[in-house]
């Protein structure tokens, strides 16, 4: 693509990516760093800069009234209230493990972020913790999509097929789809958990 011969769009496109597009768009980002689309430094710098800008974007919104209203309808009380307090269990009241769960089970990140905005939680403390689950998130992601990268190389050029690399590829995602999966279970089981003890 011509437009990924400017550093400007590279820039712009990992910015964006990592940004708003989660745990896939890293996958995929990562994956073109290994067909040397995006050097891999430079991306892993930028990805921890969109990642956190959209957090902290996230973090300020909490704050706002708006926000407030929506968390304490009575539609999504009862949602925000069980994935924040499953979060809270899980991470036994260790704001750093919550921000960690938070980055890697698909659905919380931001609810998670508004909710402890929304707790008395000082901004110099949100990037204490938030910058260390970031590090954390990307360089589990980040290796995932890079290796996937190199393996679709190798197993193209050794088998001359492409369609094999391709099945690696699928085979890989399917890995990454069962374990985000299995931690979605982990975190649904303790919503129930709490729903039944509101229910009380």
């Amino acid at each position: 693509m011509v437009f990924l011969d400017y550093p400007s769009f590279q820039f712009i496109i990992v910015f964006l990516g990592a940004a708003f597009g989660g745990e896939l768009a890293i996958l995929a980002l990562s994956f073109l760093v290994a067909q040397n689309v995006f050097p891999l430094f430079p991306f892993f710098l930028i990805s921890v800069l969109g990642v956190f800008s959209s957090d902290t974007l996230w973090f300020i919104l909490g704050r706002t009234k708006t926000v407030d209203k929506i968390s304490k309808h009575r539609y999504t009380v009862g949602t925000v209230s069980a994935i924040t307090e499953a979060i809270r269990r899980l991470s036994r009241g260790n704001h750093f493990l919550a921000f960690i769960f938070a980055k890697f089970v698909v659905g919380t990140r931001v609810v998670i972020i508004m909710y402890v905005s929304r707790t008395g939680m000082t901004f110099k403390n949100f990037i204490r913790y938030n910058i260390g689950a970031i590090f954390i998130w990307l360089i589990v992601l980040i290796p995932i999509g890079f290796l996937s990268g190199l393996g679709f190389n190798y197993i193209s050029h050794i088998l001359e097929d492409i369609y094999a690399g391709i099945g690696f590829i699928f085979l890989i995602l399917l890995v990454f789809v069962i374990i985000q999966i299995w931690i979605n279970r982990i975190l649904v089981q303790k919503e129930k958990e709490i729903i039944r003890e509101q229910n009380l």
